[in-house]
């Protein structure tokens, strides 16, 4: 079980530094994405190259599962890049991660894993990781320059949370049907190819000037894939190891490393004037670990 926390949490590291290319990239939202899938396409077919288990055959809709994960995902993605620019790293990613009580719950109602998880205790900990996201957050709104929070970014960061909550059902079931998580990140991979190159036509992009962009956007948006890639292998072995339910509220912690970079590199929270915001938000955040860990029987 300590191992997967621990795989967990390198999980929720990654996931909190894969957004931050965003901000060096010049790419529009469909653009992005689309090249941010191939970052996660080429890393995970290395990946899967090297490490993957190519010893046992998993049924075919094993790899429909997994493929059918990218599309929904990458629905939440083009939502979160849209708040991100609304509203700014700081500002969106708290009200995102309010996926963390959605996936539990959807480990806990559709899974069974209240068989070995106690679900007032998941619950708990998961709202208190989303009351460390608010909390956090708000350190943020006072202190950005740039940014402010707008009924059209909380609605994007919202539908984001939906939509990513939504992909760890069609996720479970491929690991139900025992595909290694190299495969199913890869098909992942082709899943949000495909989604992304369909949703940038579909919204009147030409592959032609997306190809033109400037190497730099292109390099930083595949740096963010391979960055997310890293994280959802991390976190599809914490699932195996300590189920859905707990994995997804602590991988969402992400939030510390994001307001972390806003503060840090972005500048865009001021440290000394919120650090009381900042002290209640470690404080929700270590009860909600805690309650998380207590809840595995």
């Amino acid at each position: 079980m300590v191992f997967g926390f621990a795989l967990a949490f390198v999980s929720m590291i990654f996931f909190g530094l894969y957004m931050v290319p965003r901000k060096f990239c010049g790419l529009r939202h469909l653009e992005f994405v689309l090249s941010m899938s191939g970052g996660v396409l080429a890393s995970m077919l290395v990946a899967w190259a090297l490490y993957g288990d190519k010893s046992r055959s998993a049924p075919l809709a094993a790899y429909g599962w997994a493929a059918l994960c990218g599309p929904i995902w990458t629905l939440g993605m083009v939502a979160f890049t849209v708040a991100v620019a609304e509203m700014g790293l700081t500002l969106a990613t708290p009200i995102k991660n309010t996926t963390a009580v959605l996936g539990s719950l959807v480990g806990l109602l559709f899974f069974g894993e209240s068989r070995h998880t106690t679900p007032w205790m998941a619950l708990g900990g998961s709202v208190l990781i989303v009351a460390c996201a608010v909390v956090i957050g708000q350190a943020g709104e006072g202190s950005e320059t740039h940014f402010g929070v707008t009924r059209r970014g909380v609605i994007w960061s919202l539908l984001a949370a939906v939509f990513f909550a939504a992909y760890t059902v069609p996720l479970k079931l491929a690991m139900g049907l025992r595909l290694d998580s190299y495969s199913i990140v890869l098909g992942m991979a082709v899943g949000i190819g495909l989604a992304a190159a369909a949703g940038h036509v579909a919204g009147g992009g030409s592959p032609r000037e997306w190809w033109r962009r400037p190497r730099r956007d292109h390099y930083f948006a595949a740096l963010a894939g391979v960055t997310w890639s890293l994280a959802t292998l991390f976190m599809n072995e914490a699932i195996r190891r300590i189920g859905l339910a707990v994995t997804w509220p602590v991988t969402n912690l992400n939030t510390v490393v994001a307001v972390g970079m806003g503060a840090w590199v972005f500048h865009e929270v001021h440290l000394e004037r919120h650090r009381t915001k900042l002290a209640w938000g470690l404080v929700f955040a270590a009860a909600g670990v805690a309650l998380l860990g207590l809840s595995k029987r």
